[in-house]
Parts: C-alpha cells; structure tokens; sequence
C-alpha cells in the first residue's frame, strides 16, 4: 500500500497499513425490510485498516460493520454507534 495517499483506518483514524477488499453485502432497502423483494446486494468501497486492526479483522477478533444510513455510508466496528447513531451492521458474505 503506497504511503502517499493518506487513507486511515475505519476504526480508529491512524494511518491505513492495510486495504481489504469487504465481503459482499445484503442490505435491506424499502418500507418492509422483511420483504425480500427489497434486498440488494452491494459491493461496498475497500476497507482501510492500521496493521493493529488489520491483523484483528484477519483473525476474526474485530467484526467490520457498515453503516448505510445517507448520513454515514462508514465503517466501523459491528454494534458501536456510527456518527449518525445508528448501530454499525455486520457484514453478511
């Protein structure tokens, strides 16, 4: 990863070490999120990750969330509050 850009890490703000391309993700959308016909599926922007949250998502003891409210469209750790307050979502493969 090139050191020019200054890209920083989703979770914590230090400077990115790592980029990781997001599992694929089904988002609901529409009035009745129980409705399938309402799903989509997204291919979300690569995650930015410091070498310390790196090697927690790689082994699993960090859970990358997103966060779809117009608001935010962030990442961040699963189940803290995004900027906007809304949870962030885990991820679904």
């Amino acid at each position: 990863m090139s050191t020019d850009t200054a890209l920083t890490c989703a979770i914590c703000g230090q400077p990115a070490a790592a980029r990781l391309d997001p599992p694929r993700s089904t988002l609901a959308r529409g009035p009745d999120p129980e409705d399938p016909s309402y799903t989509l599926i997204a291919v979300l922007p690569k995650v930015d990750l410091c070498e310390d949250h790196d090697q927690a998502a790689r082994s699993k003891s960090l859970l990358i969330g997103w966060c779809d409210d117009e608001r935010c469209r962030l990442y961040g750790e699963v189940d803290q509050l995004s900027p906007c307050g809304q949870p962030y979502r885990k991820l679904k493969s």
